[in-house]
């Protein structure tokens, strides 16, 4: 299931569409079910709900106040933080793909990096690695993953984050191997559609 069908099943209708926005966070967290919990372990999206006054700044990262920017919207544009944890970013899904990579290489240089935790490796230099951030921050669903990084058997390389900002600091921590520029695939900005609320404004 994708990100989009994930927002799709949120019911939104009890929140104020004029009082705030939706936020998207994605968590890591062993399966207790598997053989063993920690490989490759689940992904878990959660959707909050932020509340912004009018003239607080808008989290989707304008540099605008929320009344000049996302308030007035027909629709929710959700955002996701930052590695940094201090800021938001609107999410813009994406992944970055590299081929015909040197597989050595890269497996070892993601194996290396204590920045990452491979949570699905079949021991013949293929895998998938998480990006935990550094420090790593831990909620109450799981370990925050900002983006996945996926090496293949066809020798290519997958990354993959939910906003530009993320993307950016994935692709700086592959410069070191200079690797070609990745063919890139950027989805639409999803957008939720306000429901009609009777409730008070605040």
């Amino acid at each position: 299931m994708d990100i989009f069908d994930e927002l799709a099943g949120i019911d939104l209708r009890s929140l104020d569409p004029d009082g705030g926005v939706v936020a998207v966070m994605v968590c890591w967290r062993p399966c207790a079910k598997d053989p063993d919990p920690e490989q490759p372990g689940e992904k878990v999206f959660i959707s909050s709900y932020l509340p912004l006054g009018a003239s607080d700044l808008c989290c989707c990262g304008s540099g605008k106040r929320f009344a000049d920017c996302c308030q007035p919207l027909p629709y929710w544009r959700p955002v996701c933080k930052n590695p940094s944890m201090q800021t938001y970013s609107l999410m813009h899904p994406q992944a970055a793909y590299f081929k015909h990579i040197p597989d050595d290489v890269v497996y070892a240089f993601l194996q290396n990096d204590e920045r990452l935790y491979c949570v699905a490796d079949d021991g013949s230099q293929h895998g998938c690695w998480l990006y935990w951030g550094d420090p790593a921050y831990d909620a109450p669903y799981g370990t925050l993953c900002f983006g996945d990084f996926t090496l293949s058997e066809d020798h290519s390389l997958r990354v993959s984050a939910l906003s530009e900002t993320r993307m950016e600091i994935l692709l700086d921590l592959l410069k070191p191997l200079a690797l070609d520029a990745p063919q890139m695939q950027i989805d639409p900005f999803p957008r939720l559609a306000k429901p009609r609320w009777r409730g008070s404004k605040r």
